[in-house]
């Protein structure tokens, strides 16, 4: 289960990733809130990769890099050990 603070950090991290790379960040926020919901719903990373993919190349008609999603998913991670604590 995931609590209130990892949600909050979780939306920070994404919105911060921006891979679109917006000038303003919150041009962005569905796919954010859509990314956020894959994080919660999906526990096998290679299907998180597919699906977060899927969220840019529908909004936007861009291929986000399999390792580009990695790395955030790396981060997420971490993130949520932090938040465990």
């Amino acid at each position: 289960m995931m609590n209130a603070e990892f949600n909050i950090e979780l939306y920070k991290l994404i919105a911060d990733w921006n891979p679109m790379k917006f000038e303003d960040a919150s041009m962005g926020d569905q796919e954010v809130y859509d990314c956020m919901d894959i994080i919660h719903q999906t526990d096998v990373r290679d299907e998180t990769v597919k699906r977060i993919q899927h969220v840019y190349h529908f909004s936007f008609d861009q291929y986000i890099p399999a390792e580009e999603i990695h790395l955030l998913l790396d981060r997420v991670a971490t993130l949520n050990m932090q938040c465990k604590l």
